[in-house]
């Protein structure tokens, strides 16, 4: 009688236990994780996986379910960027979609929790710890982090965390600082900032190494403009004979123009300093002497900027409507699907946005003549034909 009651104690033991594991997991907080890391050029995303994984050994700890976590690698929690409200006000902003998106998520009361890995990888800008302050207050989650330094539970809480988010803000405008310094002594220097390196070069030690293949294509492209070939013809015939670009993808009139009006192939070091909005000044303010081997001579680049320059300045007047080389570019529409058709080497082509799903495409000179042929004597105006 005795071994039999005490099997029977540990049983209702057993199921007493059980009923209140599965009462706590019922009564589980829904907690949501946020995880940011403000530089990761490569975008390997290594440091937002380990503050998720510490993330979620604090949440099982605490017998709290995840429901959502919120990602935002590569981005910074304190540069701002100037833009326009639907007021018509601008202001300045840190732009962090994921942060706005966790916000509007726990003041909807998507989550009874937020854990963060530290309070300077949730907010290091005041007005965003403004923002989750208030957020709390009025859904009433709790916050946690894994390092400890963010509550927000109590009065002494808050304002800790406003003091830390100060001292956090400060530092990152000493970075700043200290960076756009170094970064003007580079110039000064003439050593390469760093970044993509120009076509036609690699990166080494603060300079840039030139790649002789590409070097080549450099010369040819600038050869060819001087001597009346168009950015147009010079990237068909690269594409034609499947050179690939900077990118691994065909050529563009675009890349080679930034290519050819580069100062860095003639040696030159610009210096555009970072302005106060966070934007990158459109001026050069500073102008040295690089520490690399130049592409191209000084005078023959000038020449190639200035005739490139000089067609983009008639192509201009062209669009103004004195003379339009193809004239009719842009104003003829696509009997099949209705969109507008554009000159391409002989041809009018249909613009269809959607790779493949029109192929529409009429002679150039045959067209230019028919409508001409129906048209008065004058200049085409904004209009449309159908083809």
């Amino acid at each position: 009688m005795t071994g039999t009651g005490g099997d029977s104690d540990a049983r209702r033991k057993v199921q007493f236990m059980v009923a209140r594991r599965k009462e706590a997991q019922e009564k589980a907080l829904r907690v949501v994780l946020y995880v940011r890391i403000s530089s990761d050029p490569g975008g390997l995303e290594k440091g937002v996986d380990r503050q998720e994984k510490d993330c979620r050994i604090l949440a099982d700890l605490l017998g709290w379910q995840v429901v959502r976590v919120f990602r935002e690698n590569d981005t910074s929690a304190y540069k701002q960027k100037t833009i326009t409200l639907p007021t018509g006000e601008r202001v300045r902003r840190v732009i962090r979609p994921q942060f706005r998106e966790l916000l509007t998520l726990l003041g909807r009361r998507g989550a009874e929790a937020l854990i963060a890995y530290d309070l300077d990888r949730a907010v290091r800008d005041p007005r965003d710890l403004e923002d989750l302050i208030d957020t709390k207050v009025l859904a009433g989650f709790q916050v946690r982090s894994t390092t400890g330094s963010l509550r927000l539970e109590n009065d002494a809480d808050v304002a800790m965390a406003r003091v830390l988010v100060a001292m956090a803000n400060k530092s990152s405008a000493d970075t700043a600082r200290r960076v756009k310094r170094a970064s003007q002594q580079q110039a000064e220097d003439g050593r390469w900032h760093g970044g993509m390196a120009p076509f036609g070069y690699r990166m080494k030690d603060s300079s840039l190494i030139p790649v002789p293949e590409d070097a080549v294509l450099v010369r040819q492209g600038a050869d060819r403009i001087l001597a009346g070939d168009s950015l147009y013809r010079v990237v068909r015939d690269w594409n034609d004979a499947n050179i690939p670009s900077a990118k691994g993808t065909k050529w563009a009139t675009t890349a080679l123009r930034q290519i050819l009006t580069n100062p860095a192939i003639t040696g030159v070091r610009t210096y555009r300093p970072i302005l106060d909005d966070g934007s990158l000044s459109k001026e050069v303010v500073l102008t040295t002497q690089g520490i690399w081997e130049p592409l191209l001579d000084r005078e023959v680049f000038e020449k190639v900027g200035q005739v490139i320059a000089s067609r983009g300045d008639a192509y201009r007047v062209e669009r103004r409507g004195r003379t339009r080389l193809y004239p009719f570019s842009g104003m003829i529409r696509c009997e099949r699907c209705g969109i507008v058709m554009r000159k391409q080497s002989d041809f009018y082509v249909c613009c269809m946005p959607e790779r493949g799903a029109c192929s529409r495409r009429i002679s150039f000179a045959q067209t230019n003549a028919v409508i001409l042929a129906h048209s008065p004597r004058r200049s085409p105006r904004p209009g449309s034909w159908i083809a």
